[in-house]
């Protein structure tokens, strides 16, 4: 199989994908968008512009693709080569730049696939990448291996609610121990922090379920159950905004988005438990 790969003059992480696939003997044509893949990339572009990310600071590179699937980004493009499908949920396309790598997902890849995970990781750590991670509490063995092998620089964990709703929220049986290991688990990588998004709750509590936001008591009891396991009320916690947009249900899509100026009223609940909780400023 031949794969085509989309650079950018100058572009560390896709000398990097290059570097890999050298190394393994895997064939490639490359495509410098700013030399004379130009006009390839520029048909490639137009051909699978739904497919391909591009944010505030324009298209992120290096973007492989074996003529049937696109991945895109040093993570994702590695991944692949590496596993194929197997590690899909594990990485997306990310927003970090330079010497960061982030768009790795503990909690969204088959576990069954660790091995080849951790290969990857250690990879883009053997050639002075930093990582992101972030994780909801699910596949904490993971996270597990990867804080004995310092393989994350900063760890995001996404506390969706208080213990009795998460797996209401996450929309599956979740073990609540996992989720408390992997609490306990954060707190001890050199720079992390716990967010939570407030986000819409289907409750079943009479004859027909009712849409609702999570409550501002229901982000304080969150804020404790951070406590509770780590035994600090002084950990980095963010309580952010949703949007509609994110919503993947019909049920939810259609609610009203809430406000930053609405989630002030959650802070001071959260504060009781987590002294240091803010509300995230809206990425711009």
């Amino acid at each position: 199989m031949s794969y085509t790969i989309y650079t950018a003059t100058g572009c560390t992480r896709c000398k990097i994908v290059k570097q890999f696939m050298r190394e393994r003997g895997i064939d490639y044509v490359e495509q410098d968008m700013k030399a004379a893949g130009k006009e390839a990339f520029q048909k490639f572009y137009i051909a699978n512009r739904k497919s391909i990310f591009r944010g505030p600071a324009g298209v992120e590179f290096p973007i492989l693709t074996d003529g049937s699937t696109i991945r895109q980004g040093i993570g994702a493009s590695i991944a692949f080569l590496r596993a194929n499908h197997q590690l899909d949920g594990f990485f997306s396309v990310g927003i970090l730049h330079k010497e960061w790598v982030d768009g790795i997902h503990i909690s969204s890849g088959n576990p069954e696939y660790a091995v080849e995970f951790l290969e990857v990781l250690r990879y883009l750590k053997g050639n002075n990448m930093k990582l992101q991670l972030d994780t909801n509490g699910l596949n904490s063995q993971l996270l597990q291996q990867i804080l004995d092998e310092g393989l994350a620089d900063v760890v995001i964990m996404n506390v969706v609610g208080p213990r009795e709703l998460y797996s209401g929220i996450l929309g599956q049986d979740v073990d609540i121990t996992e989720v408390e290991k992997t609490i306990s688990l954060v707190s001890r990588f050199p720079e992390y922090k716990f967010q939570t998004m407030v986000v819409p709750v289907i409750r079943q509590e009479g004859d027909q379920p009712e849409v609702r936001y999570l409550t501002a008591q229901e982000i304080g009891e969150t804020a404790k159950f951070i406590q509770e396991v780590t035994g600090s009320m002084k950990n980095p916690y963010y309580i952010k905004l949703w949007q509609p947009k994110e919503a993947s249900d019909p049920r939810v899509k259609t609610m009203e988005p809430m406000t930053p100026a609405g989630l002030l009223s959650y802070r001071n609940p959260a504060r009781v438990h987590q002294v240091f909780a803010e509300i995230e400023k809206a990425s711009t």
